[in-house]
């Protein structure tokens, strides 16, 4: 048996408490492209069939939800969910649960982006830690990094450089 082809990222569904102002935001801050929607999605109407093999698992019930679709400029994928039933999490960072508890984005201005989420009702989370580096190069850098969470509870961390580059910071600081 062969290994399968290498997998790219697609997307990433998020759930919000008003996806008319999700869009909005992530489209004039993170400057994501609006694809589709808000379409309605019911139990019993369409799109409720395949809908309810994954959102009425394990006995789980749900009447409704509004989803829209956006990209992000390097073609990313971003599904926003508005679920009638939908709730705040007790906890907004349940890192110790396993799964997805936050996601990454790459700006090189770190403190102007989370300047422009806070003003928009969202949340510094950490202080931007300043991580000096020296390339391959010989070059001396600054990463930064930090996290903040959007006005509707999701966490994201924001990186000045790629991810790449993670693998030549050392392993312990």
């Amino acid at each position: 048996m062969s290994a399968p082809a290498a997998v790219s990222f697609s997307h990433v569904a998020i759930s919000v408490p008003d996806v008319d102002a999700a869009i909005t935001f992530y489209e004039e801050v993170f400057g994501w492209y609006h694809i589709a929607g808000p379409l309605p999605v019911t139990r019993d109407g369409r799109g409720g069939d395949f809908s309810n093999l994954l959102f009425g698992r394990n006995g789980k019930t749900w009447t409704s939800v509004r989803m829209a679709h956006m990209s992000t400029p390097d073609r990313v994928g971003v599904e926003l969910f508005e679920f009638a039933e939908g709730h705040e999490p007790a906890d907004d960072l349940d890192c110790l649960s396993h799964g997805i508890f936050h996601f990454g984005v790459q700006c090189p201005e770190v403190d102007a982006l989370i300047d422009e989420v806070v003003a928009r009702g969202g949340e510094r989370i950490t202080p931007t830690l300043e991580i000096p580096h020296t390339d391959l190069l010989g070059l001396e850098k600054t990463y930064r990094t930090a996290y903040a969470k959007d006005p509707f509870g999701t966490i994201f961390e924001i990186y000045s450089h790629s991810y790449e580059l993670q693998s030549e910071l050392p392993t312990s600081m």
